[in-house]
């Protein structure tokens, strides 16, 4: 089993997962710290999680990423960052991919 604990989003690859974990507290301090959450002003954040609603927050977020991505009618909101890391590994050629040999 390896883990990846450095950053807000913690990763555990065991013999055949792959679980990925944030907090609802960090999943918030996302939303807040974004740089799309600005005040028209400038000033401050446009909005935050209310107080006792974070768990309501993240059913939000999954209902979000279940959702037809907008870029994509074929791929899921979720799907799509793996679509992006998909390509730029087979442009890559890494080793851990077996390519097919093209006629």
């Amino acid at each position: 089993m390896k883990e990846y604990n450095d950053q807000l989003m913690k990763f555990k690859i065991t013999a055949d997962k792959l679980k990925m974990e944030i907090k609802l507290s960090d999943l918030a301090w996302l939303l807040k710290n974004s740089p799309n959450n600005m005040s028209d002003d400038g000033e401050g954040e446009y909005c935050h999680v209310r107080k006792g609603k974070s768990k309501e927050f993240a059913e939000k977020i999954v209902e979000y990423l279940l959702d037809e991505s907008t870029q994509d009618e074929n791929c899921t909101r979720w799907g799509l960052p793996f679509e992006e890391i998909f390509q730029e590994m087979m442009e890559s050629d890494e080793e851990c991919l077996k390519y097919n040999e093209c006629d």
